[in-house]
């Protein structure tokens, strides 16, 4: 065997070490390049993402973010004087769209966060292109827990979880005096989510959860399932955590079906849209939203007469999140200092008792809003009254549907 020459084993020992030096030298992830860039970019404005399924009947969400990013640029702005940017998509409820959306704004250089998504099956997987690409993301609309179980450190969410509001609606299905209930929801992560850590709470206050039942969005056999409750089972009420537009509907089948015993509703089912689509068979209907713009708040009460100067009607639960979805992150912004998402992140984190029109703002180490109540509404003479119009009433009995004369037993029509 010839050996090697001297000339041979110095090209062979530089390319060793120019391979060694490479392998040392990791790439900036796309989240590193992101932060630096936008670092950098001072004289440029600030770009928000917002993805949303903006013909959809909480497409209002959008005219609330609208007006907030409409104030802050008449108003002083961000960072010193920067504008707002907003883009808007349409993620259409749809999984595809909304995987699109998000991976359109995780390829744009100059978003710093994005307001979405409604549906906890599109959140779910747009969090994790969000994460990867260093953009902040505050859902206002998706309460599915597993959102924040991760290791995100960018993903925030700007309403309770499920977990959360299951505790509160137990609570109240145990001080409205509901010993024996009910659960039918919608199978998807938001329903069987919701209908999980509620019948948790029911166990956990000795409440007795005599059947639940499940439904494909689709599905049009309601009825043979109401007709059985209606006939065997004896209960107090029925826990109903579904979703628009097949809602409605529903209810009316179990009206239909003989059922006079109250149901109370998740916050799936919180658009005026439900009253309109509903008729008079959701009379009593109590309906858990997470925006009272009765509220005697005065910011809430200024807050609503702004939005109706500015679209002609009383803004929703949904344009309220909108509002106070593009406001948290103008105040997190300013509170970093830089449109860098990961100090953005950082400054929402920190967040404590922040003051929005739907109430305070604080968030967990994970991302997920403490503290915050759900308010209630119900139907009366086909709209929604909300809690603040009851007079005279403690709250755990302002807006409940009242028992019929069988008492605690549901009895047919």
């Amino acid at each position: 065997m010839r050996g090697f020459s001297g000339k041979r084993c110095w090209q062979l020992g530089f390319a060793l070490c120019a391979i060694m030096l490479l392998g040392a030298c990791e790439e900036k992830s796309p989240a590193q390049t992101r932060s630096e860039q936008l670092a950098s970019s001072n004289n440029q404005d600030v770009v928000l993402g917002l993805a949303w399924p903006l013909k959809s009947a909480k497409g209002t969400l959008y005219n609330g973010a609208q007006l907030a990013l409409e104030e802050i640029n008449s108003g002083s702005g961000v960072l010193q004087g920067k504008k707002l940017r907003m883009q808007a998509k349409d993620d259409e409820s749809s999984l595809i769209r909304g995987r699109l959306a998000a991976q359109e704004f995780a390829n744009d250089p100059q978003i710093s966060a994005v307001i979405g998504h409604l549906n906890t099956y599109i959140a779910q997987p747009a969090a994790q292109i969000y994460e990867r690409a260093g953009i902040v993301m505050l859902t206002p609309g998706a309460s599915g827990q597993k959102i924040t179980e991760g290791d995100s450190r960018l993903v925030f969410r700007s309403l309770p979880g499920n977990r959360d509001q299951g505790r509160q609606i137990g609570d109240y299905a145990q001080v409205q005096g509901y010993r024996n209930v009910l659960i039918y929801y919608i199978k998807n992560d938001y329903g069987v989510d919701l209908a999980n850590f509620f019948e948790q709470r029911a166990n956990e206050l000795g409440l007795h959860v005599l059947d639940r039942r499940s439904y494909n969005k689709e599905a049009d056999n309601h009825r043979a399932v109401f007709n059985d409750w209606a006939t065997f089972l004896k209960f107090d009420a029925i826990f109903f955590a579904g979703s628009l537009p097949e809602g409605p509907q529903i209810i009316q089948e179990m009206r239909r079906a003989g059922i006079k015993a109250p149901i109370f509703a998740g916050v799936g089912l919180d658009s005026p849209e439900l009253v309109k689509l509903g008729g008079r068979e959701l009379e009593r209907t109590v309906v858990f939203t997470l925006f009272d713009p009765d509220s005697l708040r005065p910011e809430v009460q200024s807050f609503v007469e702004r939005y109706r100067k500015r679209f002609g009607v009383k803004p929703d639960s949904h344009a309220a999140q909108g509002y106070d979805a593009v406001r948290l992150l103008a105040h997190a912004i300013n509170q970093s200092g830089s449109r860098d998402p990961q100090r953005i992140a950082h400054a929402l984190r920190s967040t404590r008792n922040w003051q929005g029109v739907t109430g305070p703002h604080s968030f967990s180490e994970k991302g997920d809003m403490v503290g915050k109540r759900l308010f209630l509404s119900e139907v009366r003479d086909g709209a929604f009254v909300f809690e603040s119009r009851a007079k005279d009433i403690g709250r755990a009995q302002a807006l409940s549907p009242r028992r019929d004369d069988s008492g605690s037993e549901n009895s047919p029509l």
